[in-house]
């Protein structure tokens, strides 16, 4: 009886988080791009705000990415499917390395693969606070870098991403000005590095 008994809430465990993944999965289906203006905090473990910057990102589907930092410092990263480029423009200085697998299973490609989410994360509905709506994802993998990611939509846009690594630091994103499925340019995720830098790593 009570192995039955066990069965039975496990499945009922699984039966909700499918469900959960299911609705989370709604949100972000037919995403093949999305691109919006983002405001960055970062909290320590005693939520005490470190810093804040700004800037824009860009995603397009699976594997390809736009984040560049503009406030209080200048810095791009560019995925472009084959080598992820981040570029420091204080320092005048370029690293370029293998994309491969360089960022599967990290917060910046969960948008690039929302159809992988139930590979490496158990979801979670945490419910609405402040008119958000508000997803927990628990990595599936011990050696994730982060413990817990948070999604927050409210009118079907996804309002603010938030990742509490093993430290207990917080990075939260709150965006602005979404767009999803976008036409971007052709060039957009191009990296050239800009003359007189210096390239590591090519």
């Amino acid at each position: 009886m009570f192995l039955k008994k066990m069965l039975f809430i496990s499945m009922l465990v699984l039966v909700s988080m499918s469900t959960h993944a299911n609705e989370l999965l709604r949100y972000l289906s037919n995403l093949q791009t999305f691109e919006s203006q983002f405001v960055q905090s970062v909290f320590n473990a005693n939520n005490e705000l470190k810093q804040e910057s700004s800037g824009t990102i860009t995603v397009q589907s699976p594997n390809k990415f736009y984040l560049e930092y503009k406030k209080p410092y200048k810095l791009l990263y560019v995925a472009d499917g084959k080598k992820l480029w981040s570029y420091d423009e204080d320092l005048e200085q370029v690293v370029v390395k293998e994309q491969g697998k360089l960022l599967v299973n990290t917060p910046a490609m969960l948008l690039g693969n929302p159809k992988d989410l139930t590979k490496s994360y158990n979801i979670k509905n945490t419910g609405i606070l402040e008119d958000w709506l508000w997803f927990e994802l628990t990595p599936k993998k011990e050696d994730s870098n982060f413990e817990v990611v948070n999604l927050a939509f409210a009118e079907k846009k996804l309002k603010a991403m938030e990742m509490r690594d093993n430290f207990g630091q917080i990075t939260r994103l709150v965006f602005s000005e979404v767009s999803k499925n976008k036409k971007l340019a052709k060039n957009k995720f191009k990296f050239i590095p800009p003359k007189g830098v210096d390239v590591i790593g090519q």
